[in-house]
């Protein structure tokens, strides 16, 4: 009864907001994401907490607050132009993005080996899946599963295009042939995976549970990874920015080079969430608790304040709840 009944509010809200000019289209997305963050304040603690240990240093409250309530309308407007794309053709889309670095997408593919792209939630998440049509490649994402099975048949039906969607677990042969194919394999690296099969690495100066399997794979498999990113830009342009292959170690030890090469990956996706902190998706439940031995080892290796960070990245978390 919850699937049929959200599904049936996606269908109407999708329908008003593909009548809608692209302004107030925007419009209503921002007022959405208002909503979100007035009315309906759901993990809106979660995210104040998540800004206060990443960048609570760098803001005072009123701009962690501006920061947290920026993110709403930016999810909001995110959301409107998801429905909207459900129905737009690739070439529409493709025609209203601002690439940069095309060059770099281009050189990585023809050496035919395929390519990983690192990338995270930043910006409008699906306009980014639609980076393979830009390559004229197919893209396979490697994403989690929603645990209601209603909200997972209802996302996937909206996501029309642009990707084909793998979960994490058991999906290695597929990117691995999917590489050998010279096609796209996509790893978003800004989310916490078990710790079973994570390593733990700085993000904003807090050990954060990464997966290691892009590195794994390009180690493996020889593909170049590729960070790429999208935003929105101030005139309401999204912007695909595509850099050089990452310089993975390679120093003969494999335990210290899929560490190195991890760490390295999420340097650079806490690059491009401080160059758009708006844009990125501070209700995630990033941080949680690491063993003892990860803290020891981040604080070995000169992590500024590892362990203060530690401490209070536990204390609030476990009052965010909302």
């Amino acid at each position: 009864m919850i699937g049929r009944v959200a599904a049936a509010c996606l269908r109407i809200l999708g329908a008003v907001s593909r009548t809608l000019p692209p302004r107030w289209a925007s419009a209503l997305g921002r007022a959405l994401g208002w909503i979100w963050y007035r009315v309906l304040p759901v993990r809106r603690a979660v995210a104040r907490a998540n800004v206060a240990r990443a960048l609570g240093a760098e803001l005072d409250t009123a701009g962690r607050e501006a920061l947290v309530r920026s993110m709403y309308g930016h999810l909001g407007q995110a959301f409107v132009e998801l429905l909207r794309l459900a129905v737009t053709p690739p070439e529409a889309v493709l025609r209203d993005l601002d690439v940069r670095g095309r060059t770099h997408l281009d050189a990585a593919l023809a050496a035919g080996r395929g390519a990983l792209v690192l990338t995270a939630h930043l910006g409008n998440w699906e306009v980014l899946v639609r980076v393979g049509d830009l390559a004229g490649r197919p893209l396979t994402v490697i994403t989690k599963r929603f645990r209601a099975p209603w909200a997972e048949r209802a996302w996937r039906g909206l996501r029309v295009g642009g990707a084909r969607l793998l979960a994490a677990d058991g999906a290695g042969r597929a990117v691995v042939r999917a590489l050998e194919a010279g096609e796209l394999v996509g790893y978003v690296l800004d989310q916490h995976v078990p710790p079973a099969r994570a390593v733990w690495v700085p993000f904003f100066g807090t050990p954060a549970a990464t997966s290691p399997d892009l590195v794994r794979l390009a180690r493996l498999t020889g593909a170049p990874v590729l960070p790429i990113f999208t935003w929105r830009s101030a005139a309401g342009r999204h912007v695909v920015d595509i850099g050089p292959p990452v310089d993975l170690p390679r120093t003969g030890d494999a335990g210290a080079d899929l560490l190195a090469g991890t760490r390295r990956c999420a340097s650079i996706v806490e690059a491009a969430v401080r160059a758009h902190p708006a844009q990125w998706l501070w209700i995630h439940r990033r941080w949680k608790r690491p063993p003892a031995a990860a803290i020891e080892a981040l604080s070995r290796d000169g992590v500024a304040d590892v362990r203060a960070n530690h401490r209070g990245s536990c204390s609030s978390s476990s009052r965010a709840s909302d």
